[in-house]
């Protein structure tokens, strides 16, 4: 159904707003009659889903929406009656639509990990299938407290990677601002005054004037070649020959191949672990995260994991069999397995990974940061030695 928003008066006589959904404007406003009010505006909602907004929920949004519906559930709540508390709260009006969609899906009878499913915005395909087994067990409100967990630490680990790579992120935008204005502005200007001195210049003068002279003249060349290579590296990493090459080349860079693969593994370690602590089965869990895989590598390894497992195998010889996982993973899995307690062995795996990732961090930016310093510092140096040097002999011949 469409929404109306109406203003409308209580019998108090407070000025009052919100949402309905109705057939037309007449039986919102019955509607709205109907809940003791007197309306004196209503019009039919904008929908906000489609109109400047994202397309899928955010990872806070996903967060604060699994804590609302796991808090309201725990206490009692009917499912239906959640959601449309939740719809109608000024947090959510940009998703409103989406939300009574969610509703009227389920109030028509059908599972609730069907209608997310449809909606394809608001989870992923990992946290769905979790959703579908607390659906399954009776336990909606333990899988939305589990999700509303994982998007939290989801969050934090974000935030913390954000602001690590925030500092030399800012240091080189700013080098090359710096840069640009040099050799655009400056260094013509410098040309212009050498124009008529009798003489050879320096070469690094020589050279740097060539290389301005170049820049402001083949700028737009250079810039559009750019733009050609970003758009050929776009198409040439999907197709998997060279996209298999790439990942292998990206894991042997020092200190950044590891962080990579550190991530990746966590993040996989985490989503597994949370997984079948909720319920999901072991088989199921490897053939969802295989299908929202983010690397070739990854899927292949995961798809040979998948047919091991339908074979028989353990989980910590088919992932041994892969040659993909670290051997840290491998044993953490089988001291799971033995022990019978495999998700937090997994979770266990995934804070160790995370702890080890943050070291990298570390260690990247402590060697990225003086280097940025270095090149940037010898740049702008040779720049003004360029532009000092002639400015000397000129004076020591006066």
């Amino acid at each position: 159904m469409p929404l109306f928003q109406y203003k409308a008066y209580t019998k108090a006589g407070e000025e009052t707003s919100g949402v309905v959904d109705a057939d037309d404007l007449a039986s919102a406003r019955q509607a709205v009659k109907a809940e003791g009010l007197a309306p004196f505006e209503i019009e039919p909602a904008p929908d906000h889903d489609s109109i400047g907004f994202s397309r899928g929920f955010t990872l806070a949004e996903q967060a604060r929406f699994s804590r609302q519906l796991a808090a309201l559930l725990k206490g009692g709540v009917p499912l239906t009656r959640a959601l449309a508390g939740i719809e109608v709260q000024q947090a959510w009006k940009n998703r409103r639509q989406t939300i009574v969609a969610l509703r009227e899906g389920i109030e028509k009878g059908r599972d609730i990990s069907t209608v997310i499913a449809e909606l394809e915005t608001i989870f992923s395909p990992t946290l769905l299938a979790v959703i579908r087994v607390g659906e399954t067990t009776g336990k909606l409100d333990f899988a939305f407290a589990q999700l509303a967990a994982h998007l939290d630490r989801e969050m934090e680990h974000r935030r913390r990677l954000a602001a690590a790579i925030a500092y030399p992120a800012i240091t080189a935008i700013i080098s090359i601002g710096v840069l640009a204005f040099l050799m655009v502005y400056l260094v013509p200007t410098v040309a212009r005054m050498f124009a008529d001195v009798q003489g050879e210049l320096p070469w690094i003068t020589r050279w740097l004037i060539a290389f301005s002279n170049f820049f402001r003249e083949y700028w737009l060349i250079l810039g559009i070649g750019a733009l050609i290579l970003v758009v050929c590296a776009h198409f040439a990493l999907k197709i998997d020959a060279f996209r298999r090459k790439w990942e292998k080349f990206e894991v042997s860079i020092p200190i950044w191949g590891r962080f990579s693969e550190g991530m990746r593994m966590e993040s996989w370690a985490r989503n597994t672990g949370m997984m079948i602590e909720c319920g999901v089965t072991l088989l199921e869990a490897v053939r969802v995260l295989k299908e929202n895989h983010s690397s070739l590598l990854q899927f292949e390894a995961l798809d040979e994991v998948e047919k091991s497992l339908e074979r028989g195998v353990s989980f910590s010889e088919a992932l041994k069999a892969s040659g993909f996982f670290p051997v840290f993973l491998i044993q953490m899995i089988e001291a799971g397995e033995a022990s019978g307690e495999l998700s937090p062995m997994l979770q266990a795996a995934a804070t160790e990974l995370e702890a080890d990732n943050r070291v990298l961090t570390e260690m990247f930016l402590n060697v990225l940061e003086p280097l940025l310093i270095v090149v940037m510092g010898t740049v702008v140096g040779a720049i003004m030695i360029g532009v000092l040097l002639p400015i000397y002999e000129m004076n020591r011949f006066l």
